[in-house]
């Protein structure tokens, strides 16, 4: 049987990610010399398995989605911008292991370039899209995805070293949360949902992320010191961007939700008078 070959490119993308991030990690284990047991790394193979196995069940559903905005050219392989926004939710795990690791191991070497890599590209992918004249539909919703994947679990990991306020990370778990349950609701409702990227979404991820980053270098000893006075303005100007954020998403998901019933009530009545 004959497979597409955007069913191939998705094959071989989500094996190489997955591949890429076991070298990573064993990788990090031979060269900081890190000792850990048995449980814990299966633990760590196992999540990594399940959210690879997952992003191919979902891309292998989705796989119409790759189609060109606005002109429905469907591509036949990944294009680059889509790629690198599968890195991005594919390092979830690994750069949530190097943060684990802080306390007991000097990992600085490779979590500064991951992370920052990690953060950085959600700038790159929407750009080399748009350069590239590739905007797709699935890359709206993997950005999303990686969006919300890297936030949330940087997000538990930091707050469980008290590195950001309990009350910032709990406003930023809600706006996500909210979100993500906002987008479900009006997808199960309609029956479909197209995932719209504003400035303010779009500032209110770049912000946190930019945040995440001074947490985050704040340890490092060379320049620790001269970060933490940056930390309570910074984490003032992301709560405020993620408040004014969050009120446009409810404004935005309540339109939606008009549209849609509108819709419903217009299919409704045009069947009615068929009849």
């Amino acid at each position: 049987m004959h497979q597409e070959p955007i069913l191939k490119s998705i094959n071989w993308t989500i094996g190489f990610l997955y591949c890429l991030q076991l070298f990573l990690f064993f990788g990090t284990l031979l060269l900081f010399r890190i000792s850990l047991t048995y449980s814990t790394i299966l633990a760590f193979i196992i999540f990594l398995s399940v959210l690879h196995i997952g992003l191919w069940i979902f891309l292998s559903i989705m796989h119409d989605h790759f189609t060109v905005i606005p002109t429905g050219e469907k591509l036949d392989r990944i294009n680059i911008a889509n790629k690198i926004t599968l890195f991005r939710i594919s390092s979830t795990p690994f750069a949530g292991f190097l943060l684990l690791l802080i306390p007991k191991y000097r990992v600085w070497a490779v979590l500064v370039p991951v992370i920052l890599l990690v953060f950085l590209s959600d700038m790159f992918d929407g750009a080399i899209a748009r350069g590239n004249r590739q905007i797709t539909k699935i890359g709206k919703y993997l950005d999303s995805i990686s969006d919300y994947s890297i936030l949330i679990v940087v997000s538990f990991i930091l707050v469980k070293y008290r590195m950001v306020p309990d009350w910032l990370f709990l406003l930023i778990l809600f706006r996500y949360t909210f979100q993500a349950i906002g987008m479900l609701a009006l997808l199960i409702y309609q029956g479909y949902v197209h995932p719209i990227a504003t400035i303010l979404g779009k500032a209110s991820v770049f912000s946190t992320m930019l945040l995440f980053s001074v947490e985050i270098g704040q340890k490092i000893p060379p320049i620790g010191k001269s970060l933490q006075s940056l930390l309570p303005i910074l984490e003032w100007i992301v709560a405020i961007i993620v408040v004014v954020a969050l009120i446009e998403k409810v404004i935005h998901l309540k339109r939606g939700f008009v549209e849609a019933k509108e819709t419903r009530n217009r299919v409704k009545k045009s069947i009615s008078e068929k009849r």
